[in-house]
């Protein structure tokens, strides 16, 4: 966007919030977290319908589970767990729960517990990311050697790549392909391999997504829908992909979720880990140095961030973060303070200063090998000019997009730099 018409066009826009945020920004008196964090949604709906963070007077939903945790029996928690495992175990050694994850810190933990601990045969499936970091990499082979089986789910990178590059353009969100092939893999999975039971990480009230009761239980909507016509990807209906893009249903399979009646009728129970276990990201990490054989830190902390163990398999992560920096005024490094001020592992005066260190820190280890992603030659995708018109893309189309999709309730433009209007 033109620099000279920003003034101007925030001044047109001034009076609306977009993504359905709430208008007064308010920060968690206890974590730091901020009340335009968007919660977890289906992500083959509309993207402008989000929900956010509830918060009771200052305190956010994940630190009012957080407290309520301090008076959960976590005994009685195992024995509901070990009654479940039971119903689910296989009696003959065939795999008898499905862990999604990528090697990562929580999903070796979930899985390694589930074996070692519990005596089930987990299989382990992942959807890949779009771009391997080389320690995310190691890390899934980590999972392997250390006594894993694993299904490794790779889109049509041509396919995958028009989809990231349309959710980033429309939705400025280039990890949404990504998230719905994450999702709806190991649901399709589960069902296609016959093993009724799915046990993911945490479940997302951990982090301030409302539940009106905290149970074990995965949201249904996030991962199904009635009819696949009815859904969007990358913020386009599916007949529109069909039609420009001429993809085929083979194409779009991966982003489609299962439907309500496939996903009943294979009577899957999707379960969360953190229900029955204390859960605690940074316990998890040391939990898997110690019992695998070659767990990799990234080599240096996260764009955004401080941290160097979490969401490292992907290069991608760093735009994600950013655009939700641009869009929530909450980087990467908000959501690691928040998560650590909960489990104890740091304390809110020390959260402040990381967060006024590192959030919105601009992503560029990585940015020139990402635009080369997002950059679809005309050649091998034609037909994605029938809804783009210059499918190049370069740094300057990045901030352009940055710049379009800043709410005006979270931004100024001063003496020519962006500014947060309420930061922490």
């Amino acid at each position: 966007m033109d620099k000279k018409n920003i003034n101007k066009n925030n001044q047109e826009r001034n009076s609306k919030v977009l993504y359905n945020l709430p208008k007064e920004v308010i920060y968690c008196r206890e974590c730091l977290m901020s009340n335009q964090r968007p919660n977890m949604q289906p992500e083959h709906y509309n993207d402008d319908n989000k929900t956010t963070t509830k918060f009771t007077k200052d305190l956010c939903d994940a630190c009012k589970w957080n407290k309520e945790k301090e008076n959960i029996d976590w005994k009685e928690r195992e024995h509901k767990l070990r009654k479940l495992l039971d119903k689910y175990r296989s009696r003959n050694g065939s795999y008898d729960v499905v862990v999604p994850g990528s090697g990562g810190k929580d999903s070796f933990y979930v899985w390694h517990i589930l074996k070692k601990k519990y005596n089930m045969n987990p299989i382990t499936c992942t959807f890949a990311p779009h771009i391997y970091t080389k320690w995310g990499s190691k890390n899934l082979y980590n999972w392997i050697d250390s006594g894993c089986s694993n299904y490794l789910f790779t889109s049509d990178n041509r396919v995958h790549r028009m989809i990231t590059r349309l959710a980033t353009e429309k939705l400025f969100h280039p990890y949404q392909g990504w998230v719905l092939g994450q999702k709806n893999f190991p649901v399709k999975f589960a069902a296609m391999k016959k093993i009724p039971f799915i046990m993911y990480g945490e479940n997302p009230a951990e982090y301030g997504n409302p539940h009106d009761v905290y149970s074990d239980e995965m949201n249904k909507e996030w991962f199904v829908c009635d009819d696949p016509e009815d859904i969007l990807i990358a913020g386009y209906e599916i007949k529109k992909l069909r039609k420009d893009l001429k993809l085929s249903e083979a194409e779009l399979e991966p982003y489609i979720p299962i439907t309500s009646k496939d996903y009943d009728e294979a009577k899957i129970k999707y379960s969360a880990f953190s229900y029955f276990i204390p859960w605690h990201p940074q316990g998890n990490y040391y939990y898997t140095v110690e019992n695998s054989k070659n767990f990799t830190l990234s080599e240096d902390r996260s764009t955004g961030t401080y941290t160097r163990y979490s969401s490292i398999d992907d290069k991608m992560d760093d735009l994600f973060y950013y655009t939700c920096f641009i869009k929530f005024g909450l980087g990467k490094v908000h959501y690691d303070v928040a998560q650590e001020i909960r489990s104890g592992d740091i304390t809110i005066e020390e959260g402040k200063k990381l967060i006024r260190k590192y959030n919105g820190e601009y992503p560029k280890r990585w940015i020139k090998e990402l635009c080369e992603y997002l950059s679809i030659n005309p050649n091998e995708s034609p037909e994605l000019k029938n809804i783009i018109k210059d499918t190049s893309f370069d740094e300057v189309r990045f901030n352009e997009l940055a710049d379009k999709a800043r709410s005006p309730h979270l931004w100024d433009y001063e003496n020519g730099k962006w500014k947060l209007k309420h930061p922490l």
